[in-house]
């Protein structure tokens, strides 16, 4: 595993709802993250809990100046990687936040289960994996791919089936974020389809 950088400085995006359990993890360890999001309520509720380790950015990713933002945010400490989860961004946005961070450095994207729909007919066997995914789902070569599924419970029909929990998701993101080399992942399952939370 190459050396962390310590302190790191990660951007997130979704730091006030699905990462933020990843926010407190990180600046527990003594980290510093630029947490960006709508709410600057919410945003500056962060800011006070970490004791000032998670920086407020309050804004939309898909409004204008998101690249001066974040290289305003980034100026006197560099970003050592990101974990982003925004599932309505559009693809410039996102393109947008992975270029903030270095080259080299990790950045997972966190990408909702809608991304491993069947198009057409479902085949009737065997799991999906994110190599099914279209190029241009990845943003950058070495971005790192975190697919959401669902978590089955009982018989593997749906029944028991239900989305995963902040804690969930922000402990698979992390886990690829500190891993040793760039790979994809899904958490928990998409197949069958029709078993997915709520579809019954």
């Amino acid at each position: 595993m190459p050396r962390r950088i310590s302190p790191a400085h990660l951007l997130v995006v979704g730091a006030t709802g699905a990462l933020l359990p990843a926010v407190h993890a990180v600046t527990d360890r003594g980290d510093r993250v630029t947490a960006l999001a709508r709410t600057a309520t919410a945003l500056a509720d962060l800011e006070l809990r970490t004791d000032g380790r998670a920086r407020p950015l309050p804004r939309d990713v898909g409004a204008p100046g998101l690249e001066a933002a974040l290289a305003a945010a980034a100026r006197d400490v560099p970003f050592t990687g990101a974990l982003l989860y925004c599932p309505f961004a559009g693809p410039p946005a996102v393109r947008t936040l992975v270029r903030a961070v270095p080259p080299g450095r990790p950045v997972v994207l966190v990408l909702t289960s809608a991304h491993a729909a069947p198009v057409g007919r479902e085949p009737a066997t065997g799991p999906w994996h994110p190599a099914e995914l279209p190029p241009e789902a990845r943003p950058a070569p070495d971005c790192r791919l975190l697919v959401l599924g669902w978590h089955e419970e009982g018989d593997g029909a749906g029944t028991g089936a239900r989305w995963h929990t902040p804690e969930e998701i922000s402990t698979a993101a992390l886990g690829l974020w500190d891993a040793g080399r760039a790979r994809d992942a899904v958490l928990g399952t998409l197949r069958p389809w029709s078993a997915r939370p709520g579809s019954g």
